[in-house]
């Protein structure tokens, strides 16, 4: 079976993305083969055979092959699961289509990639476990019974001592028996499983072995990083010559150059053709006979034909009657082995490196090379991949090579506001990207209320998706709204007030969106160039008339007073006064009334919080307000309204800001909420803060709170002293030098220090000064260390030639080279130094 005619009855398009062919026994023997020929082992996780055979209903009705997706399912088109995947969904910012299953984001684990460390979060953004890629080990249990499932390698290792999870057992098909791949992030646990199993280890009736092998590193999502486990692969097919014989060069001519402009395909691919040449040796030897010659003497020769192609197929190509062949001859294909049996040992060749999470043909049947992507569990495989495959023989095909390039990608999640106003900007900066082969996809989210969608950044480059990320953050971060270089804002803004509603009827006429960032108080600007430049000045113009009839002027609250404004006092003056000239904030220290407004009203409120002036509880018409619920930060009618686990009502604009204005100096990080008057203090869970925050906002909150435990942890881990760096090591109490694996700085875990042969004591005493005071008084007295076991030599009289009491090495004086025997010295010091004795100077 070829790759290209598997979903010959499907409708997929040339840039439909296919998964792994289905496996038939002949294949599944081939791939052992493979492995045992280059060491290695085939990865999935375990699958069942007991699977339907045949089904009446449509294509697009079956579920997806869950099987399939991993690349071992066996029933193939027999399967009663969908084996077609949905197209990408196009850039259209209103009615794209879901993405593939590879791309769709996992379901969110709360562990992130920051500095270097693999960190998991729990509720209240606070962090749980930081665990670094020298934490991890793993082995390669060999010998399982047939059908093992992970749990009973769990409960095995567990009774033996190893603390193992179920999700760290992967297994492995292999013939007749099993294995399994064991990861833990206990760095001693791959030394310690591989001295028991050393001679082997007797398990239900059966011996084990086990090798250790690389870690898989977990998986963090983080949606502003660059990513880098996935590979593109390719290699040429099959191809072989054809001659075309005709009877004229006219028409010889003719079909040369409409092969040449690729106006006749040969199965849908351009070939390349020679000169029409009028000599019967163009014929290859075995295709022509004196018994056999032919009357006719113009041939054309056709390269880079699909190995496949068949006579028909070029008669096909060639559309008029009149430019057909009288003859066609084939020669031999450039290799024999078929395109499934081609892709199962090139994807055979990416496990000896390591676990792959999926492994995809790309059907492209115009294609010259057939293309693939594979996902590597660990990002240092996917590196490897490139290092030892890259330009490596095919197996199958020695004069021909395997092109092996790491992908770069990064993905984020945007308000689909905030998305839809900027498309045209993305739109333009797309064509920039494209000409660096940096591809951009958006996706809805999973999200039923469709408020973000999701975007994703790839390419072969690390650079150039570096910089279109940093294109894209630009794009979705807007523009905030300036004039003379001032940042735009008015008091009266942290309320839904008069200015608030007038810029919302701005936002709808100009077709921008304009988000209003209390904690920051600026106003952010999204759209076309020309539009937010408009606004810019439109809303300079209201907060400038705004500004001349209000100003803002703070009551600040103590105890007392707090209790009372939450207990209708705060009511009392916004009905007084009208909501959009008092707002309510507790979430600063002291808590305090911002009045937006004149003077009289500023007077107005204090009269009210002293007792000087009676107004009457706000009264609330029923049907009026009746479902409307108040914002527990801003303490007005909640704007787009999110509701917390714990049941409290906050506007989105001021649950972010309420999130993003934590303390990160607190003897503890924790996002609390701030319902019931403040009185609340729930520890907000982490799945309100994934549901109500974006991404950029979430994982603002999630360093943060990195941040401020690796401060309040200095015993545990450090920053790299490297200035910008970010990447944290682990605290040891012995001495161990590291090089950071994001600078490469060599540091030492104990004393914090760049040190390299040398005790953190040496390199003290050489920090303090006390090392170069007894390098001058060495230098004095004429003391020299040797060069090989550095013991302190002094030479009182005598030859050049010194032999070190400790290591015996023989030595020049002169010099400090060393020598293995004395024999050769003489000669070095009579070529290099005039002789073996110091001579007085005159």
């Amino acid at each position: 079976m070829h790759v290209a005619r598997l979903y010959a009855s499907s409708t997929v398009t040339s840039s439909t993305i296919c998964r792994y062919p289905t496996k038939t026994n002949e294949s599944i023997q081939l791939e052992l083969q493979v492995q045992q020929q280059y060491a290695g082992r085939p990865y999935s996780k375990t699958g069942t055979n007991d699977r339907p055979t045949a089904t009446a209903l449509p294509e697009s009705a079956k579920p997806a092959c869950r099987f399939f997706k991993a690349g071992n399912c066996v029933y193939g088109e027999k399967c009663l699961f969908r084996h077609a995947e949905e197209n990408l969904a196009n850039l259209a910012p209103r009615d794209a289509a879901p993405a593939p299953l590879a791309d769709e984001p996992k379901q969110d684990d709360f562990s992130r990639t920051i500095g270097g460390a693999f960190v998991q979060f729990e509720a209240g953004a606070r962090v749980s476990k930081i665990r670094l890629p020298s934490d991890f080990s793993a082995v390669r249990i060999n010998g399982l019974p047939q059908g093992t499932p992970e749990q009973s390698v769990r409960d095995m290792l567990v009774e033996r001592g190893f603390d193992i999870g179920v999700d760290d057992v992967y297994m492995l098909h292999m013939d007749g028996s099993s294995g399994a791949s064991v990861r833990s992030d206990d760095p001693s646990f791959s030394k310690r499983l591989c001295a028991m199993f050393h001679s082997g280890y007797t398990w239900k009736g059966v011996k084990l072995h086990a090798t250790p092998i690389a870690a898989p590193m977990p998986s963090g999502h983080n949606a502003r990083r660059v990513d880098c486990k996935k590979v593109h692969i390719s290699w040429h097919k099959a191809v072989r010559n054809a001659w075309l014989n005709f009877g004229n060069a006219d028409t010889a001519k003719r079909v040369r150059e409409l092969f040449s402009k690729g106006t006749y395909r040969i199965l849908d691919q351009k070939v390349t053709t020679g000169p029409a040449t009028e000599s019967q040796s163009a014929f290859p030897s075995y295709a022509w006979s004196p018994s056999n010659r032919n009357r006719v003497n113009w041939t054309v020769m056709l390269t880079d034909v699909p190995s496949t192609a068949e006579r028909k197929d070029i008669l096909q190509a060639i559309t008029l009657e009149r430019n057909r062949p009288q003859h066609v001859e084939f020669g031999p294909p450039t290799y024999s082995t078929d395109a499934e049996q081609a892709s199962v040992m090139i994807r055979s060749l990416l496990t000896t490196i390591g676990p792959l999470e999926y492994f995809e043909i790309t059907l492209e049947t115009n294609a010259r090379r057939v293309k693939a992507t594979a996902r590597f569990l660990d990002e240092s495989d996917a590196r490897r991949a490139v290092t030892e495959l890259d330009k490596k023989e095919l197996p199958f095909h020695r004069k021909a090579r395997l092109t092996v390039q790491m992908v770069y990608s990064a993905k984020f999640k945007a308000g689909t506001n905030i998305y839809n106003a900027v498309y045209h900007r993305i739109l333009t900066q797309q064509k920039t990207w494209k000409d660096k082969n940096v591809f951009f996809k958006a996706y809805n989210s999973a999200d039923p209320l469709k408020r973000f969608r999701l975007l994703k950044l790839e390419g072969e480059s690390a650079d150039d998706v570096a910089v279109a990320k940093a294109d894209l953050e630009s794009i979705l971060g807007g523009v905030v709204a300036k004039a003379d270089g001032i940042t735009l804002w008015d008091s009266s803004l942290k309320a839904n007030g008069q200015l608030f509603q007038a810029i919302k009827k701005l936002e709808a006429e100009l077709s921008v969106t304009i988000l209003r960032d209390r904690g920051k108080s600026e106003l952010r600007l999204f759209g076309s160039q020309p539009r937010c430049e408009e606004a810019e000045r439109r809303l300079a113009d209201l907060i400038r008339v705004e500004s001349l009839s209000t100003s803002a002027r703070v009551i600040e609250l103590e105890p007392h007073k707090f209790f009372w404004a939450c207990h209708g006092g705060f009511k009392k003056i916004a009905a007084r006064l009208g909501p959009e000239k008092a707002s309510f904030d507790i979430i600063s220290t002291p808590k305090k009334i911002v009045i937006s407004g004149s003077l009289e009203d500023y007077d107005v409120a204090l009269a009210i919080m002293e007792g000087r002036e009676q107004v009457a509880e706000p009264v609330v018409q029923h049907g009026l307000r009746e479902a409307a619920q108040d914002c527990s930060v801003c303490w007005t009618e909640a704007e787009s309204p999110v509701k917390t686990s714990c049941g409290h009502v906050y506007c989105q604009e001021c649950f972010e800001s309420s999130c993003t204005a934590g303390d990160g100096t607190a003897a503890d990080f924790a996002i609390l909420c701030h319902g019931n008057q403040g009185n609340c203090k729930d520890v907000m869970t982490i799945e309100d803060l994934q549901e109500h925050l974006s991404s950029s906002a979430l994982e603002d909150v999630l360093e943060r709170s990195f941040s401020s435990y690796i401060k309040r942890h200095p015993n545990e881990f450090r920053y790299c002293p490297t200035p910008d760096c970010g990447h944290i090591y682990r605290v040891s109490p012995e001495a161990r030098t590291q090089n950071c694996s994001n600078c490469l700085r060599p540091t030492c875990s104990a004393c914090h220090e760049p040190h390299v042969g040398m005790s953190c004591a040496e390199h003290q005493d050489l920090k303090s000064g006390g090392y170069q005071a007894l390098t001058k008084l060495k230098k004095e007295l004429g003391i020299k260390d040797c060069p090989k076991c550095k013991t302190p030599l002094e030479k009182i009289s005598g030859c050049n030639h010194m032999t070190c009491i400790a290591c015996e090495a023989h030595i020049c004086w002169v010099c400090l080279m060393t020598f293995p025997k004395g024999v050769g010295i003489y000669e070095h010091m009579g070529k290099l130094h005039g002789g073996h004795i110091d001579l007085p100077q005159l």
